[in-house]
């Protein structure tokens, strides 16, 4: 198990370490120690907005071409981050338990098994925020929570969602089918509930990659039989290597990941990292929706949703668009997917017309001497001449806020092109792809509707979706 107090420091960063970054940076003027005041709960925690708006003042009047040169280049813009600085910031108190201890369940997801809101719910944790203050009350691995799965929704759902998804969320690992990421946390804690009678005040989320942007700033760090891992090879060595070395022994392979995260996590016990790498590194794990948080505090949860931590699929009218992959397999070979995405205005008419193409890629040259955990297919109807690396899952192309999808293509297909749906208020095409090794297919959808700019929201796997916005609007 993962030593509390290096525990303690890994999950502290996604919310301590964001809500006093800019106090680090500018400490005068930003009055650190009146916002530590409202953190411990010694001031009411409603000037907690003003604190907010004097930290957003501040990183706008750094936002001017010149200095911001110079504070990029010593790592040091959180400009593009200022949306989430201060929502943070602002919902600081309530989530660090200035009135009362916060209990969160922290998700680390496994992005080699995609979910809606990046992977599957892999080690977990759950930890307690009072004033400011962190305890580690538990932590294990999904084996130990898989009796919390049920055949139906712990928490009433939108007919739209029952519609898309069924009661399959209902199974832990299917939790966080949704991109939305509150519905996720809201079904995880609603299972917590059910098999502990415990209430959850709230829900952070992870992944590999994050901690692989805490490497850059704290250097190699070296485990017991002298191994190196860096911000290089952290993300390959857990969810590819480690895999193959402890193929007999899925506790050994646990064992060794919970080396590597104590090793790292000394080095910030002795806060022997470089600062200025580690904002440049949260700055890019929020950009890439790598860090989310939902708290059930409406309060907090409305300031949080306006900002990219909250996962949020939002309702309000936009030209927003999202490809998102949902493992179906039940294997790790998203591991190995690419995502090539283009989205092109065609019409910009009265009413915008826009078409997604995504091209998904299964990159392995042969599934030949992977470990069967790694190629599992579970999934119902896998064809009786399956090939050893094939993968199946669904891609899912969501269209903007009041969009109409107006039809789809699939390459090389004439049949079985998917169907469409809607999740809140958007539309979206689905379809089953099934990839051998090598193998390559494009789907399009083209949608009518939309508000404004186009934009694309990634799903955050351990390959970056390579995207082009063609915008002739």
């Amino acid at each position: 198990m993962l030593k509390p107090k290096y525990l303690l420091v890994l999950l502290g960063i996604p919310i301590a370490y964001l809500l006093v970054v800019t106090v680090h940076l500018f400490p005068v003027a930003t009055g650190a120690s009146g916002y530590i005041a409202l953190v411990r709960g010694e001031e009411s925690s409603a000037n907690s907005k003003n604190f907010a708006e004097s930290v957003d003042k501040l990183i706008a009047d750094l936002d001017v071409p010149v200095l911001k040169q110079l504070l990029n280049a010593a790592g040091l813009d959180v400009s593009p981050i200022r949306d989430e600085i201060r929502s943070l910031v602002e919902a600081g108190p309530i989530l660090a338990g200035a009135n009362g201890p916060k209990k969160y369940l922290i998700s680390f997801q496994n992005s080699a098994e995609a979910r809606g809101t990046g992977g599957i719910l892999g080690a977990f944790a759950i930890v307690e925020m009072n004033k400011g203050n962190l305890k580690v009350l538990r932590t294990g691995s999904n084996a130990s929570l898989y009796s919390m799965s049920i055949s139906t929704l712990p928490i009433d759902m939108p007919q739209e969602f029952l519609r898309l998804y069924g009661n399959n969320p209902g199974i832990l690992q299917n939790s966080n089918l949704s991109p939305h990421f509150p519905y996720g946390a809201e079904i995880w804690m609603g299972l917590w509930k059910k098999a502990y009678n415990e209430d959850l005040d709230g829900v952070i989320a992870v992944d590999p990659s994050a901690l692989s942007y805490i490497l850059k700033a704290t250097g190699p760090i070296e485990l017991l039989n002298g191994e190196k891992i860096t911000a290089d090879n952290v993300v390959s060595e857990t969810l590819e290597r480690a895999y193959k070395r402890f193929e007999k022994d899925n506790k050994a392979r646990k064992d060794y990941l919970v080396q590597i995260l104590n090793a790292a996590a000394a080095k910030l016990v002795a806060q022997d990292f470089d600062r200025r790498k580690m904002v440049a590194g949260l700055v890019q794990g929020i950009i890439e929706h790598r860090i989310l948080i939902y708290s059930t505090d409406k309060k907090a949860e409305e300031i949080l949703s306006r900002s990219r931590v909250a996962g949020y699929m939002s309702k309000e009218p936009n030209n927003e668009f999202r490809t998102v992959i949902q493992n179906i397999d039940a294997s790790k070979l998203d591991y190995y997917l690419d995502r090539d995405v283009v989205v092109e205005s065609m019409e910009c008419k009265d009413v915008k017309k826009t078409q997604v193409r995504i091209v998904v890629t299964n990159t392995l040259k042969s599934g030949k001497g992977l470990p069967a955990y790694v190629l599992t297919r579970a999934d119902k109807g896998k064809p009786a001449d399956l090939i050893t690396g094939a993968h199946r899952f669904k891609v899912f192309i969501y269209g903007p806020t009041g969009a109409q999808l107006v039809d789809a293509w699939r390459e090389n297909r004439t049949a079985d092109l998917g169907g469409g749906s809607k999740e809140r208020l958007r539309p979206v095409y689905v379809a089953d792809v099934d990839l051998s090794p090598g193998e390559s297919e494009e789907l399009q959808a083209n949608f009518a509707g939309g508000v404004g700019k186009i934009t694309f929201i990634d799903q955050p796997l351990v390959r970056k979706t390579q995207i082009e916005i063609k915008d002739k609007c």
